[in-house]
């Protein structure tokens, strides 16, 4: 009969073993089946940007009809957009505390999406983020379309078709906190945070993204180099 302690190691060696699944294991197969629409249309490049400990998901402004300036006044004038979903206490704080912190993973009340307007080229030195790394993707027109479908369902939108605005960002009148709409995005939790949310925008695209994308490195690490 095996020891208590052999059964604990086995135990611990099993859960790592599932932990590392999460990460490594691709959240569908079969990827790469999309219906890519009229070939004769632009591909659009996106970035996908690896801060300390979040993603953020960085567009043209204006690619494959799709304006984001139309939803997001705060853009008008600007080339690229990042877009980053998070608890809204946390967000909007621009300062990390305990307290906040164990608010966001445990006990969310509300969340946000944060949208900041550049005109430099997010391979630019002088892109002000200044992203730890990132990673550019080349999308069909029609997956770049599926992936805002699905980021625009997570926005609350007034009844003039903008989104519901919260209040200046930090980078000035370029940017925005608006509000998220959860029926969408689900609370802000420790196993529902702005990395899951940027799988989930990517998946829609039918990019290859972890089963489940909870720290920034297994989720750049899976999407194609392309």
């Amino acid at each position: 009969m095996p020891s208590k302690r052999r059964i604990i190691v086995l135990a611990g060696v099993l859960l790592c073993g599932m932990v590392l699944a999460l990460f490594f294991i691709p959240h569908r197969f079969g990827l790469g089946t999309t219906r890519v629409g009229n070939t004769a249309e632009k591909p659009v490049k996106i970035s996908v940007a690896r801060y300390l400990y979040h993603t953020g998901i960085i567009m043209p402004v204006q690619a494959a009809n799709h304006d984001w300036s139309e939803v997001f006044p705060c853009l008008r004038g600007q080339r690229f957009v990042e877009i980053g979903w998070g608890d809204r206490d946390f967000y909007m704080s621009g300062s990390i505390t305990v307290r906040l912190a164990f608010k966001a993973l445990f006990a969310s009340e509300s969340s946000v999406l944060n949208v900041n307007g550049f005109r430099e080229a997010p391979d630019s030195t002088g892109f002000p983020t200044e992203p730890f790394a990132q990673k550019t993707l080349t999308l069909s027109a029609a997956q770049y379309r599926q992936m805002v479908a699905w980021m625009l369902a997570s926005v609350t939108i007034d009844n003039n078709g903008k989104a519901v605005f919260l209040r200046e960002g930090f980078w000035g009148v370029s940017s925005g906190f608006y509000e998220a709409n959860t029926a969408q995005t689900g609370a802000y939790s420790l196993v529902n945070n702005c990395n899951i949310w940027n799988s989930r925008a990517l998946d829609a695209a039918d990019l290859a993204v972890p089963l489940w994308a909870g720290i920034p490195h297994p989720l750049l690490w899976m999407l194609p180099d392309k």
